[in-house]
């Protein structure tokens, strides 16, 4: 077999299995980062799920324009549990509003756990790329997002049986796959062994990038909100009863302190609690905190 046969069997036998590249890259708009950011923060401490809108550009790019929510919410989430009426519904309302894309892949979050897929995830992808090979599952956690940098990654499942014949499930002619390290959490729950991560750039421009930022600031009107008040009587007897029990203690203090030398007493108050200090900051903020409820209360009733 001559080189030229052979460069034929490789892409013949590559488009037979289907086999992607290492260099396939995520592109996810502004819209669509600002949207699941929104969705997982609203949903925490529960997992949420929705369904991601774009193209395939070409056999290495990968572009999700939008997204949008559906009903579901749940620390066990199933994909198939999803109604597909829903997601056909969803997809005519956007056609008649000029969004044309399709939809390509599923995302949900992982609060405060971090970017990987469960078994169930697993599962849940495994059966829609017997839909489309080329679906992704997008991971984002928006409890471990900070401020400039976003926790997302994208992931799609190994085809076991090229594992098996010992080949590799992606071809590789670039290394952009493979900058990013992997954790050992993602390891130890079957990264590049269960799936393989695609790498994720967002593209923002100067107002959503703003938005962005924006996202977890407080509302002016979250200061005309006075505190529940069953929360607020708990605060104020749990602080009474301590204000109590370190005046107590302060006149302990004061009785044993009696004839001692500022050396001794330094040397005694070493790696305990001093109730005068107690006693002053939580005076202060247990005032405070009735001032501003009154306050709140007072201006409510008079602009409400």
């Amino acid at each position: 077999m001559n080189s030229h046969e052979q460069l034929s069997a490789i892409i013949a036998r590559r488009q037979h299995h289907g086999r992607f590249d290492t260099s396939e890259t995520v592109k996810v708009s502004g819209l669509a980062l600002l949207k699941m950011l929104e969705h997982s923060s609203s949903g925490t401490p529960h997992e949420v799920i929705g369904i991601l809108l774009g193209r395939f550009i070409d056999d290495y790019t990968v572009n999700v324009v939008d997204v949008f929510s559906t009903p579901q919410t749940s620390n066990d989430l199933n994909g198939e549990n999803v109604e597909n009426d829903f997601q056909q519904k969803m997809k005519e309302f956007l056609e008649k509003t000029g969004r044309l894309e399709e939809i390509i892949g599923w995302y949900h979050s992982h609060p405060g756990t971090g970017i990987w897929l469960s078994n169930v995830d697993v599962n849940t992808q495994m059966h829609r790329e017997k839909i489309n090979q080329r679906s992704i599952a997008v991971v984002i956690d928006a409890v471990k997002s900070v401020k400039g940098r976003v926790a997302i990654g994208a992931f799609r499942c190994i085809d076991q049986i090229s594992t098996t014949q010992g080949e590799e499930p992606r071809e590789t002619t670039s290394f952009v796959g493979h900058l990013e390290k992997p954790t050992t959490k993602q390891l130890v729950r079957g990264l590049n062994r269960q799936y393989y991560q695609l790498p994720v750039v967002t593209r923002m421009r100067p107002y959503e990038q703003q938005m962005l930022v924006s996202l977890r600031k407080g509302r002016w009107e979250d200061g005309l909100a006075p505190r529940c008040f069953m929360n607020n009587d708990l605060f104020s007897l749990r602080t009474i009863n301590g204000l109590i029990r370190n005046a107590s203690a302060y006149r302990r203090m004061i009785l044993e302190e009696e004839g001692m030398t500022d050396e001794e007493r330094e040397i005694r108050s070493v790696g305990k609690v001093d109730p005068i200090t107690y006693i002053k900051k939580k005076t202060d903020k247990m005032t405070t905190t009735q001032i501003n409820q009154l306050f709140v209360m007072q201006v409510d009733s008079l602009s409400f």
